[in-house]
């Protein structure tokens, strides 16, 4: 069994699990897939209303220029928004038969630009990548993983380990749009709850300190104690589901 590992720990990630996952060995993934016809006119419509409401990803040392923006529903368990449920209803109630979701949102990669290589928050999760605009398959669109690569398609799934070095890639003309999904592992299921309360208690104090200079500064017991301190909250709460 692969032992759990977190970015914001002090281990070393051994790379000794896939770099990418099978999707059809997950019922939901393929059952989405199946009915792919009827949920892209859903996304289609969402995208083309909140293209303006994307965010830049600039983040982790990474700096695009803007060509890297999302939109978020889920993120570890925290509901950001339901716009997801009254546009794309169907899309939704797929969703949520999905056993350990904990994030979700919409990814755009603009034309000519390259998200350098990075590793995700833990090897808890299949980190999941639907399809939805894809303007060429490898190597002028892609993603890394490891030593590995692949190309999305458009209503095809592709699943790979966050926690490998990772980098993506999109050298056409045209924008990159693919819905992100986290997705708990089997065998981590029994600790979802403690998965999620971690790394998102962990980006609420990068986030302090990213705005106060105070709090960077705290001695290592003391930003231990205020870590505790945002944790505890989310752990009673528990994560919430996409809808």
């Amino acid at each position: 069994m692969a032992e759990l590992w977190y970015a914001s720990g002090k281990k070393h990630f051994s790379e000794n699990e896939p770099a990418f996952f099978d999707p059809r060995q997950q019922s939901w993934a393929v059952e989405i897939e199946n009915h792919w016809a009827e949920l892209k006119p859903e996304l289609d419509a969402l995208i083309a209303e909140q293209d303006k409401n994307f965010v830049s990803n600039e983040y982790i040392g990474i700096a695009t220029n803007n060509g890297w923006s999302s939109l978020s529903f889920l993120f570890w368990g925290y509901r950001q928004q339901t716009i997801l449920k009254s546009k794309c209803p169907k899309l939704t109630a797929y969703l949520e038969k999905v056993p350990g979701l904990v994030s979700a949102s919409l990814s755009r990669l603009a034309p000519q630009t390259t998200i350098n290589e990075h590793r995700g928050d833990t090897n808890g999760v299949f980190r999941c990548h639907l399809g939805i605009e894809v303007p060429a398959s490898l190597p002028e669109c892609g993603i890394r993983v490891g030593n590995e690569q692949q190309g999305w398609a458009e209503g095809k799934w592709l699943f790979f380990n966050d926690a490998w070095k990772h980098s993506a890639w999109n050298k056409t003309d045209k924008r990159r749009i693919v819905l992100i999904m986290d997705v708990i592992r089997p065998e981590f299921m029994s600790k979802k709850r403690m998965i999620c309360t971690n790394i998102l208690a962990r980006h609420v104090l990068f986030h302090y300190q990213a705005k106060n200079s105070f709090v960077k500064k705290l001695p290592y017991l003391f930003k231990g104690m205020l870590f505790v301190a945002i944790a505890m909250p989310l752990y009673l709460r528990g994560p919430k589901t996409i809808a």
